[in-house]
């Protein structure tokens, strides 16, 4: 394992090497932000995030055969509590490419590009996630070697990924780790309550099945002018870790739940788990409608501890109306999970089972534009909204201002959060 986990470091060293002679053609983006929750700040928990972020893209085709690329996210917080959330790094990519007559290489922190619905796409299966904020995660890269190839309206391609990148979970003081209430575990059999200001601690975290090793996926796709369709395979670490929870906690219900009142630090437990998923989408377009679906099963490797089998399907349309404001997108989509209940730590799972969505994009002349869009859901009658504008200063700046509206029952996920409204402002320098 060890001679696995120096991958990244060897392979900086062998792309920069390779980069070294080469003139680049560099953009990006770079920034401050502010983000709040509408919650009562604590010394536990603060609701504000402010700080920089950085999108640095570098891109260089050094011959007709050789290319490198790469794109990097980087994010700090000035006033975080916990490391892991003071500065972020997402390899977004970072790698050699090597093409020939008929195959395509790559060698280093890449995305398989997976085509699907906006909004949920059910084969985005492959990379782990950044989740410091569940509503909003972020793909990362993995480090690896894929191979590739186009002929005609196919197309192919195999990835393997030696050693995956790992998932990043909120901090030991995010509010995203509930301070009142109860624990957000999915189960209808068991609640934990806990009390205000609840206070957690990461253990270290555990692979089953050397999840983290030897992953590897596959795509085949097809397009044309009347459809678009393609199949994945996956087998390796699962987006979502097992988060196992250990407390001390005194009885106080037994039927028809059970009832327990949290005493103690809640410690949790990650487990990286090994599945094997497949997926597929496509995509119909009928000149300015488009009909977009998906789909995707997944099994984690038999283990008392992790969930069973889950299986999401997505389908929806996509029309496209020119405007003397320009051209207005909207998309309407339904979506369905099938998951079995467990007593897994929830808030990395989607906040919705049968739920309905749809989203708008409205420009406002050649410099502002507005997207809206919202996620009903009718097993839990929860919903989650989101607004945001940008706004081009100049041709270098641009502002951005963003909310995000979440309302549930009590009794559900996005209950627990219902308090959880957010307010973002940026304002972007682009090269």
């Amino acid at each position: 394992m060890l001679g696995v986990m120096k991958i990244t470091p060897i392979l900086f060293i062998l792309l920069f090497s390779f980069s070294a002679q080469a003139n680049w053609k560099f953009s990006g983006s770079a920034g401050p932000y502010v983000n709040a929750l509408t919650l009562p700040s604590s010394s536990l928990t603060p609701t504000t995030k402010s700080g920089l972020v950085t999108e640095l893209k570098l891109d260089k085709k050094a011959s007709h055969d050789w290319r490198f690329k790469s794109e990097l996210i980087l994010r700090s917080d000035f006033l975080a509590k916990d490391s892991i959330e003071t500065f972020q790094w997402i390899p977004r990519s970072f790698y050699a490419q090597k093409k020939t007559s008929a195959l395509t290489f790559r060698l280093g922190y890449q995305t398989l590009s997976i085509d699907g619905p906006d909004v949920i796409n059910p084969a985005d299966i492959v990379h782990s996630k950044n989740w410091i904020d569940p509503t909003n995660p972020i793909t990362m890269g993995s480090a690896g070697l894929s191979v590739s190839q186009e002929i005609d309206a196919w197309n192919w391609e195999i990835f393997y990924i030696p050693y995956q990148t790992a998932p990043v979970l909120p901090g030991e003081h995010s509010p995203w780790l509930p301070r009142k209430n109860r624990l957000p575990l999915e189960s209808e059999n068991i609640e934990f309550r806990i009390p205000n200001n609840t206070q957690y601690q990461y253990l270290d975290s555990r692979q089953l099945h050397h999840a983290l090793l030897h992953n590897i996926a596959a795509k085949v796709q097809r397009k044309t002018e009347n459809l678009e369709v393609q199949a994945v395979y996956y087998e390796g670490l699962s987006q979502t870790p097992f988060v196992l929870t250990r407390v001390g906690a005194n009885i106080i219900q037994t039927m028809p739940t059970q009832i327990f009142e949290v005493n103690s630090t809640v410690k949790l437990l990650p487990l990286y788990y090994r599945q094997q998923a497949v997926a597929g989408t496509f995509l119909i377009p009928l000149n300015t409608w488009a009909i977009k679906g998906g789909m995707n099963w997944m099994k984690p490797y038999k283990d008392s501890r992790v969930p069973s089998e889950t299986k999401t399907a997505v389908v929806g349309v996509e029309k496209n109306i020119e405007t003397s404001l320009g051209m207005v997108t909207g998309i309407f989509q339904y979506i369905h999970q099938e998951r079995l209940n467990s007593t897994q730590i929830s808030f990395l799972r989607s906040f919705f089972e049968k739920a309905w969505s749809g989203g708008l994009r409205i420009p406002w002349g050649e410099e502002t534009s507005f997207l809206l869009g919202g996620i009903y859901d009718q097993v839990g009658k929860s919903s989650l909204y989101k607004l945001s504008a940008n706004h081009r200063l100049t041709n270098s700046w641009s502002l951005e201002a963003a909310a995000q509206y979440l309302q549930g029952p009590d009794k559900t996920l996005v209950g627990l959060y219902d308090r959880y409204d957010s307010y973002q402002l940026k304002a972007l320098y682009y090269w």
